[in-house]
C-alpha cells in the first residue's frame, strides 16, 4: 500500500511539473570519437521545453562504489565536453541523466546506465577514392584516426529501387580501409556507408552499447568514363603559325552522373617536354596557336569512379619540301627552336627527333650522316606565340645516286613515237637533291640526250623512224654527279601498218559483230514474211 501511495506522489508530482512548465530533456547519450585512451567524452541532449531561461545539469553516479563523479552545469547548451581528468576511470558501470531547471521547478531525464569506455562513435566514413572496372567498384575509404580494425555496413541501390546491405571488417593498419564491392556494368548506383568500433571484448559483452557511426552522404555511382569523342580539328594558318581549335562530345548522361572534368597534355613547343594543364578544366574545348612541325595534345576524360585512356591527338607537320634556298640566318632576339631529323623516305617523320633551343642551323649542318636526307624546322616564340620562320630539307655532304630509276617501261609505240616511263629514286638512294633525270635514246647509231625534271616519271620520245631498234637508258643527277642507268628496248612499228595490232584485234572483233547482227535481221525478216503467206492461205 505504501509503494503504490509513493508511486502515485510521484506521478502526481511529475504531472505538476510539467504543468507547471519543467519538461525533462530526452536521455543523454555520451561517446569519445575513437578508441584512445586519451581521448575525451561528449554527452548530448535534445531539449523538448520550448521555454527560455532553463539550466541543464549532467550528473554522473557511479553505479559500483554508490558515489556522484561530477555535476556539470551546462547552462542552456544541450551537450557538455567531459574531460578525463573529471571521470577518472571509465571501465566501470555509471548512470548518466541531465537534470532541468525552469526557474523554481526541476526535473530528471531518464537515466542511462552505461560503461563509458564501450561507447565509442566514428565519425561517418569518407569515400576517398572509387574506381569502377568490369563490373567491379573498388573503394578506399578515410581510415579512424586511432587506425584500428573497424566493421563497416555497406548499402546500395539502383536509383529507386530497395537498398541491399553487406558487412565487411577491415584490419589495424595506418593505410586506408578498402573494399569491393560486385556491380552489374551498366547499371548506376548509389551507395552508403557506416562503421562500428571494435571493442574490448570482456569489458564491453553487451552489444546494445555499440554505437554506429552516422550514415556518409549518398553518392551515386556513374558507369566508366569512355575515351572522349574528338569532333575534327579547325585549322587555319597565318604566317608561319597554326591556330587550332579542338573540340570533344560530352560523355553520356550515365559516365557523366557527379561531373565530368578534362586534363590535358600538351606539346606543341618542340623544345621543351609535354606539359600538364595544372588545374582540370571542365571545358569540352581547347584553343591554341602552334609551329608547323608535329604536335600532340592528350586528353583524360575523368569522373568519380576513375579515368579513361588517352586520347592521343597527333597533329602532323606541314608537308615536306622536296628542296628549298639556302637556309635563312635568323638571328633577332626571340627565344628560338631548332627541329631536325632523317628523311629517308623523303616524306614520314621518324619516332627520334633531335631539338635545341641553343644550336643554330651551322652547328648542326656538318655533324649529321653525310649522303643522307635530312629536315629542319626553325621556330620563334614572342610572348607565347609560335612561330616556324624556316624549314627545309638539307644534306651534310651530297652524293651521286647509288639508283637508277625502277621499272623502266615503253607504251604507246607507234611507226615515230613512243612513251617511256618509270619510278622515282627513293630518296634514301638518291643521296643528294635531284637535279634531273638523264635520257638517253640510241638507235641507228645515233644518241640523243634529254634532261627532264626531277619531279617527272615519263617522258615522251618523238622523231623516231618506223621499223626500228632502239635502248632508252634513265639515270638520275645531283650535284654530286649520275648515278647508274637503268635500260630498256624496244622497236617501233613499221609505217605501212597503219594500225597496231591492239587496234587491228578491236576492228576485227567490230566487223564480225556487224555481220552477224546483219545476218540475225535479214532472217528474222524472211521467217516474218513466211509466216504471212501461211496464215493469207484459203
Amino acid at each position: 500500500m505504501g509503494i503504490r501511495v509513493a508511486v502515485l506522489l510521484l506521478v502526481v508530482s511529475v504531472s505538476l511539473t510539467e504543468a507547471a512548465g519543467c519538461i525533462p530533456t530526452t536521455s543523454p547519450w555520451c561517446y569519445k570519437n575513437s578508441t584512445l585512451p586519451e581521448e575525451d567524452f561528449m554527452c548530448k541532449w535534445d531539449k523538448r521545453n520550448p521555454k527560455e531561461n532553463q539550466t541543464h545539469t549532467l550528473f554522473i553516479w557511479d553505479s559500483e562504489k554508490k558515489s556522484l563523479i561530477m555535476c556539470a552545469n551546462s547552462g542552456d547548451h544541450s551537450k557538455r565536453y567531459i574531460f578525463l581528468e573529471e571521470l577518472g576511470i571509465t571501465s566501470r558501470n555509471m548512470d548518466i541523466w541531465v537534470q532541468t531547471q525552469v526557474g523554481n521547478l526541476t526535473c530528471n531525464s531518464s537515466k542511462i546506465s552505461v560503461i563509458l569506455e564501450c561507447l565509442v562513435k566514428y565519425s561517418a566514413p569518407q569515400i576517398t577514392r572509387m574506381k569502377r572496372s568490369a563490373g567491379t567498384l573498388f573503394l578506399k575509404l578515410d581510415k579512424p584516426k586511432d587506425n584500428k580494425s573497424v566493421k563497416y555496413e555497406i548499402r546500395w541501390r539502383e536509383r529507386g529501387s530497395e537498398w541491399q546491405n553487406a558487412t565487411f571488417e577491415t584490419e589495424d593498419s595506418t593505410s586506408q580501409d578498402s573494399y569491393k564491392l560486385h556491380l552489374q556494368k551498366q547499371t548506376i548506383y548509389q551507395i552508403q556507408l557506416r562503421r562500428q568500433a571494435k571493442l574490448q571484448p570482456h569489458l564491453c559483452k553487451d552489444s546494445l552499447q555499440t554505437l554506429w557511426s552516422d550514415w556518409s552522404p549518398v553518392v551515386d555511382v556513374p558507369l566508366e568514363i569512355s575515351l572522349p569523342l574528338v569532333r575534327p580539328l579547325v585549322e587555319q594558318w597565318t604566317n608561319g603559325t597554326r591556330h587550332i581549335n579542338l573540340t570533344w562530345d560530352e560523355p553520356s548522361a550515365e559516365e557523366s552522373v557527379g561531373g565530368v572534368w578534362y586534363k590535358l597534355s600538351v606539346n606543341v613547343w618542340p623544345c621543351e617536354k609535354p606539359k600538364r594543364k595544372e588545374k582540370p578544366t571542365l571545358d569540352r574545348t581547347y584553343k591554341t596557336s602552334i609551329t608547323y612541325s608535329e604536335a600532340r595534345i592528350s586528353i583524360i576524360a575523368t569522373n568519380k569512379v576513375g579515368s579513361s585512356p588517352p586520347r592521343e591527338i597527333i597533329i602532323p607537320a606541314v608537308k615536306h619540301l622536296s628542296n628549298c634556298d639556302k637556309p635563312s640566318n635568323f638571328t633577332q632576339d626571340y627565344q628560338t627552336c631548332l627541329e631536325w631529323y632523317k628523311l629517308e623516305n623523303g616524306e614520314t617523320r621518324p619516332s627520334t627527333v633531335n631539338s635545341s633551343g641553343k644550336k643554330s642551323f651551322k652547328d648542326i649542318e656538318k655533324g649529321v650522316e653525310k649522303f643522307v636526307r635530312h629536315y629542319y624546322f626553325l621556330h620563334i616564340m614572342r610572348k607565347k606565340h609560335l612561330q616556324t620562320v624556316d624549314m627545309c630539307p638539307f644534306y651534310s655532304e651530297q652524293g651521286a645516286p647509288i639508283k637508277g630509276p625502277g621499272n623502266v617501261n615503253i607504251s604507246n609505240v607507234t611507226h615515230e613515237s613512243a612513251v617511256v616511263s618509270w619510278l622515282s629514286i627513293p630518296v634514301a638512294e638518291q643521296r643528294g637533291f635531284l637535279l634531273h633525270y638523264l635520257i638517253w635514246i640510241s638507235g641507228q647509231g645515233n644518241t640523243t640526250l634529254h634532261e627532264v625534271q626531277a619531279n617527272e616519271t615519263s617522258f615522251k620520245i618523238k622523231n623516231l623512224h618506223p621499223g626500228t631498234s632502239y635502248t632508252v637508258s634513265i639515270a638520275g643527277e645531283t650535284m654530286a654527279g649520275k648515278g647508274p642507268n637503268s635500260t630498256v628496248n624496244f622497236e617501233t612499228h613499221s609505217e605501212e601498218m597503219g594500225l597496231s595490232w591492239q587496234d587491228q584485234t578491236i576492228l576485227i572483233v567490230c566487223v564480225v559483230a556487224l555481220l552477224c547482227t546483219i545476218i540475225c535481221s535479214v532472217a528474222v525478216r524472211r521467217g516474218n514474211r513466211r509466216n504471212r503467206y501461211i496464215s493469207a492461205a484459203p
